[in-house]
């Protein structure tokens, strides 16, 4: 039989209210606040505020794809507002932290954008605000899913 869910059980850690300076990566920012606090795993349920430019990755149909979607890569320039945004701290294999953020953008003309962003695209314009979660006893990591060919969550007890 097939596992049909990864999952196992942590408790909830600190609560850490952030805002990210202008020029900051958003990416990065949240990948320097975990490091500086110590967070191994964490979800963020929050993010508001504007960045310059961003890319995300969107899901296309794709007959090639074992699960029928590939990810198609879309450029945005801003200033644009962040509407929504959730995602979490990952930890890799080696040891290092990822986060693992999907966002919802609005540009100018009021065009509804939205996507898993890519790390070093998308520079704060004046504030990013948001709250990032602790989870303790659990390691939220990513690696490769032979079966879906890509990279994936991996939750695992710590």
């Amino acid at each position: 039989m097939t596992q049909k869910a990864y999952q196992t059980t942590g408790r909830n850690g600190r609560t850490i209210a952030f805002r990210l300076r202008p020029g900051t990566d958003l990416m990065t920012g949240l990948k320097n606040i975990a490091a500086e606090n110590s967070v191994r795993a964490a979800y963020i349920p929050v993010i508001i505020g504007g960045v310059n430019a961003a890319e995300i990755e969107e899901a296309t149909p794709s007959p090639d794809s074992p699960v029928g979607v590939v990810a198609k890569h879309i450029h945005l320039t801003g200033p644009i507002a962040i509407i929504a945004a959730q995602g979490m701290i990952c930890e890799l294999n080696d040891g290092s932290l990822e986060p693992h953020l999907h966002i919802a953008f609005v540009d100018a003309n009021g065009h509804v954008h939205g996507g898993h962003l890519l790390a070093g695209t998308a520079p704060v314009t004046t504030t990013v605000d948001g709250i990032m979660q602790e989870v303790l006893d659990v390691k939220f990591g990513r690696g490769f899913d032979a079966e879906v060919k890509t990279t994936l969550f991996f939750p695992a007890a710590r």
